[in-house]
């Protein structure tokens, strides 16, 4: 019996110190091995507000001492584009103030997004003005929820979508500038148009989204034929839409472009390269932008372009008007910086209204890091 008591203990001895060595000596390999095969040290496909690492406060991108350009403040601004339009379309789904996510995502009606994002920084130290368009369609995850970047911007708010930019690309943004599409037309309107190299040849028609005539109704028209409403297969009314289809029609090349036809090409994703087409055409126009909000003969209408900013319902900024007066010296010596473009390192699967585009966030924060002010 003893012996068999004494033989139990050795063999279970000698087990723990077999598993010990296992464990200190060969696990760690075997993780490294799954890891490196399930999760790749510099790969993620999104981004959660959580995981974000803290950025500076805002004002350490300013440069105390410049040396490229000592009167002028280096800054970094975030310009977005949304696609609302509430004087175009009455089915926008009810605020989100007082719903759960969950009851968001059961809503049928029309949903609005951040169709163009684009960062651009000022650097008097180094005397360059860098461009970076970020994707749209860059998935990441708020409040557990994974969805498009863009639509971050209705689902939360606009400070919110500026630190999470800021996040994703490891620099701190001091401005941001949200405008409507309409606004946006009013804006290029009052700076007297703008001269651009359309690059492509823009054709595209929605019939889903209307164009409606002043005057006329927002809202779809029921179909009646003589005198009595008119049913589709599944017992539903059908509906005659308001308005005309919108439509972008605008041909390859140099040309004076209206508020109206600058819109058509911020708003237009029909390119045979996808996000890649979307990228360019945006850096490219606001670079232009920003040459033609420089010029002197503008200087005078800068004023009534950040005071429309500052109060009309369709735009959202904190840059008041004292912020603008003391990066105006910066802004309008434009010609005099170098700039250059910074591609936003991107995965890209799929294509048209199915691209998902993802990133590693150690590339990103990389890229960006020699244009960090600060």
């Amino acid at each position: 019996m003893l012996s068999s008591v004494k033989s139990f203990v050795i063999a279970f001895a000698v087990s723990i110190l077999i598993f010990g060595l296992i464990g200190y000596f060969i696990a760690p390999q075997i993780k490294s091995l799954t890891d490196n095969f399930l999760t790749p040290n510099d790969e993620v496909t999104h981004v959660d507000e959580y995981e974000i690492p803290p950025v500076p406060n805002a004002q350490s991108g300013i440069v105390s001492d410049p040396a490229a350009f000592p009167d002028h403040r280096s800054f970094t601004l975030l310009l977005i584009g949304s696609d609302y339009q509430p004087a175009v379309f009455s089915d926008y789904r009810v605020s989100v103030s007082n719903t759960t996510d969950m009851e968001v995502l059961s809503t049928h009606q029309r949903h609005y997004k951040a169709d163009v994002i684009m960062l651009v920084s000022y650097n008097a130290e180094t005397g360059i003005v860098m461009f970076s368009a970020i994707p749209s369609n860059l998935m990441v995850t708020a409040s557990g929820i994974t969805m498009k970047l863009g639509d971050v911007l209705e689902r939360k708010n606009v400070t919110y979508f500026k630190d999470m930019v800021a996040g994703i690309v490891g620099m701190p943004i001091d401005y941001y500038v949200c405008c409507q599409i309409s606004l946006f037309i009013d804006l290029i309107n009052k700076l007297g148009g703008i001269k651009y190299d359309v690059p492509v040849n823009m054709n595209y028609r929605d019939d889903e989204e209307r164009i409606v005539t002043e005057g006329a109704s927002r809202d779809p028209i029921p179909l009646i034929i003589d005198g009595a409403q008119v049913y589709d297969e599944n017992g539903d009314p059908v509906m005659i839409p308001a308005g005309k289809p919108f439509t972008i029609n605008l041909t390859k090349g140099i040309q004076m472009l209206d508020g109206e036809k600058a819109s058509w090409v911020l708003r237009y994703n029909s390119y045979s390269n996808g996000f890649t087409g979307k990228r360019d055409t945006v850096t490219t126009f606001f670079r232009t932008f920003f040459e033609t909000f420089a010029r002197e003969e503008n200087h005078s209408k800068l004023a009534g372009v950040v005071s429309l900013l500052n109060t009309s319902n369709a735009a959202s900024t904190n840059m008041s008007t004292s912020d603008f007066e003391e990066l105006a010296s910066t802004i309008l010596a434009y010609q005099k910086y170098e700039k250059t473009n910074l591609n936003f390192p991107v995965n890209i699967a799929g294509f048209g209204d199915d691209e998902r585009i993802s990133f590693a966030r150690n590339t990103v924060y990389a890229a960006y890091e020699k244009y960090r002010i600060g």
